[in-house]
């Protein structure tokens, strides 16, 4: 069992091993995650399709400066989407990013994908009901969500530390168009002017996509962040329909 860090939700290991039998448990159905080891094009046409959504794990501190000039781009053109799930993170929850990101992906495909009648089913109810910087307390007040989600994470083998330097996003297949969701969390002051240690306060739209290409589309936004950064330490899982 992996030991807990200081308060809050402990961090989920970036697997399928752990990010299925967690989806099982919050009683979401209809879809599976997979392991992308390349983005190589070559590679990705062995990934199952449909593709609806992929979370990828990298270091935050390199990317946080690239990917601040790509959404205030995005601001300064006016092109932030209406009607995508996003919730802002609170510092409350602890290291939930890769929560976060799975629970971005869930909320968009909401259409898709089977999400049940149990836990999230029941917390993303009343989520689509409130702002989205009270989302987060909601999610941190779920007691059925907080004790798969502790349990999933006591499985894990990864020691847990206070110290995370890696940051979560998803990309997201919504109705054909394809959107890049990371976290805006309270705490740090940046200059967007409000609190917060995150490089991306909203969705971001990166064009039009498919079930068949929505990996290799959200490649294109993802090969342009690795070049941009020393650390190359990158992993993603995709979530396939079933």
């Amino acid at each position: 069992m992996a030991p807990k860090g200081k308060g809050g939700w402990q961090a989920l290991e970036s697997n399928p091993e752990t990010i299925n039998p967690f989806l099982k448990k919050i009683g979401v159905s209809g879809l599976e995650c997979v392991d992308v080891y390349s983005f190589d094009e070559e590679m990705l046409q062995f990934i199952p399709t449909p593709q609806l959504a992929m979370i990828l794990c990298f270091p935050s501190s390199e990317a946080r400066e690239f990917l601040s000039k790509q959404y205030e781009e995005v601001e300064k053109n006016g092109k932030k989407p209406e009607g995508v799930f996003f919730m802002n993170q609170s510092e409350d929850i602890g290291n939930a990013c890769g929560t976060f990101a799975l629970f971005h992906s869930l909320g968009n495909l909401e259409n898709r994908v089977n999400l049940g009648k149990g836990k999230f089913a029941k917390w993303f109810a009343k989520a689509k009901l409130v702002k989205e910087d009270e989302r987060s307390d909601l999610l941190s007040e779920d007691t059925d969500l907080a004790e798969a989600h502790d349990e999933t994470a006591g499985e894990g083998d990864t020691e847990q530390t206070d110290n995370v330097d890696y940051h979560f996003i998803t990309y997201v297949n919504k109705d054909g168009q394809l959107y890049e969701i990371g976290k805006y969390t309270f705490g740090v002051l940046i200059k967007y002017g409000n609190f917060s240690d995150s490089c991306a306060p909203f969705p971001r739209p990166l064009g039009s996509t498919s079930d068949a290409s929505m990996i290799k589309d959200a490649s294109v936004a993802i090969k342009e962040l690795m070049n941009n950064v020393a650390n190359l330490n990158f992993s993603a899982m995709a979530l396939i329909g079933k």
